[in-house]
């Protein structure tokens, strides 16, 4: 006890194991503020390298984002460009069928046959164009109510006492129609045409009643 106060009044100097003793703990202070100040030199690297990674990922999301969207736009305009496509053929083919009309009237090899209208197709009027030069027939009518789902219109020629399908066609909500298909081949004469109405689709024998009727027999063949 003696020798602590002496030491500590600075009288006597501490023996050489107690300054090892002192100086070692002095180390191990210092040691753990450098571990301390490690750690924590760490944990703000960590810290950072975290905030990084989210900004990164963020990166990653917008490009994410961008390239969804660029695959969006792109599918949209291919799918315009489609549709454009599509509205652009409709427009030529009609564009195509008026101009083989014209030509039809105007052909000296064409023959016009006045069509009949029935009871059934009251107030509507229609015309029968024959073209051998095209080697096409048109109908042409107005006025003609649209058929309800599931009916459609028919049109037949008679040839030798017997009825051959020309096809079928719908008028539009204005009531216009206008139809044409390929002349029959192999008939020898063709004394009539009716246009029928007969389930969707179209019947293999003529069977429903008919709006209109037209004589064939002045037709040139």
């Amino acid at each position: 006890m003696k020798q602590r106060i002496l030491i500590t009044a600075g009288i006597a100097r501490p023996s050489p194991i107690l300054r090892a003793f002192r100086f070692s703990k002095a180390l191990t202070g210092i040691a753990a503020v450098f571990v301390a100040i490690a750690a924590f030199t760490g944990m703000l690297s960590v810290k950072g390298q975290i905030s990084n990674l989210r900004d990164q990922n963020a990166h990653l999301q917008t490009q994410v984002e961008d390239a969804l969207s660029t695959r969006v736009e792109v599918v949209a305009q291919a799918r315009r460009l489609s549709d454009e496509e599509q509205t652009s053929y409709e427009l030529r083919q009609t564009t195509k069928a008026s101009q083989d009309l014209i030509l039809a009237f105007l052909s000296p090899e064409s023959s016009v046959a006045d069509v009949i209208s029935k009871e059934e197709a009251h107030g509507a009027q229609g015309r029968l164009v024959w073209d051998d030069g095209q080697k096409k027939l048109w109908f042409i009518a107005k006025g003609l109510a649209p058929r309800k789902s599931g009916e459609t219109y028919q049109i037949w020629v008679n040839s030798a006492g017997k009825w051959f399908s020309l096809g079928t066609f719908n008028s539009d909500a204005g009531g216009f129609a206008r139809y044409d298909t390929v002349l029959p081949q192999g008939l020898q004469s063709y004394e009539s045409a009716v246009v029928t109405i007969e389930r969707s689709g179209g019947a293999p024998e003529r069977s429903g009643p008919s709006l209109f009727v037209a004589d064939l027999s002045a037709i040139r063949r």
